[in-house]
């Protein structure tokens, strides 16, 4: 445990020396201030130009999944970044083969800091949600998420070779996020075409509460993060 705090303060002193990286650790929060105060200041004037009693106001809850889902993902790609620069310096070979061990740096990188942006995560959702969420679902949806960009965050650094490939990456894999949308504006079967989405059961989670979503975002999931598993464990050894 001691080498794998020591790792996670090495981490945390170079997410220190990036301008780019700090930036991004305080885009939820921005995003939270914008979805809280400009939303709403928006539904207001389009609902008056539009002679509507409601337009935005229909999509609040989307617009806290999307809040509470870019919170850990954010974290996951400072965290990848660094990971990448660390690969390409050859920083991870020798760390690999101290006390540290690949699994205590995987914890003290990926673990640590999904940690982190679960609790972060919860912060920000609560300070900046539109509805009202119960404890409970609030926890889940923040788990799920921070889960999720396990998968991601593993893929990115698997697929890239360097941060300016992580970078492209990363905006590819934003279409995970796509997920979220779907079951608020599609009905029926068709929606589920995009179960393989982990997002898109999160999203139907919050909306109807079934155990049925619950389990397949976990089996989703998982499915994600053990069909990168294999490479990331290849790029790993390298």
């Amino acid at each position: 445990m001691k080498a794998i705090l020591t790792s996670f303060r090495m981490l945390l002193k170079q997410l220190s020396k990036d301008g780019m990286l700090i930036v991004l650790m305080f885009v939820p929060i921005l995003a939270g201030f914008f979805f809280r105060f400009g939303i709403p200041y928006l539904e207001g004037i389009i609902t008056q130009a539009m002679a509507q009693t409601s337009v935005l106001s229909d999509y609040y809850l989307l617009f806290d999944l999307f809040l509470a889902t870019i919170t850990p993902y954010m974290f996951c790609f400072a965290v990848t970044m660094t990971m990448l620069d660390e690969y390409d310096k050859h920083i991870i070979g020798h760390l690999t083969i101290t006390p540290l061990t690949k699994n205590g740096y995987i914890i003290s990188r990926l673990g640590i800091s999904t940690i982190i942006s679960f609790l972060v995560s919860l912060l920000v959702v609560t300070f900046f949600s539109l509805t009202e969420w119960t404890l409970g679902k609030l926890i889940c949806v923040c788990f799920l998420t921070s889960v999720l960009c396990i998968g991601v965050a593993m893929f990115i650094f698997t697929k890239s070779r360097n941060k300016v490939e992580g970078i492209a990456v990363a905006k590819l894999s934003g279409i995970v996020m796509l997920g979220l949308i779907v079951p608020f504006f599609l009905s029926g079967n068709v929606q589920f075409l995009f179960g393989l989405f982990p997002t898109f059961w999160i999203a139907r989670l919050t909306i109807e509460t079934d155990i049925l979503s619950y389990v397949m975002v976990i089996t989703v999931s998982v499915a994600w993060i053990m069909g990168v598993k294999i490479g990331f464990d290849r790029k790993m050894a390298q």
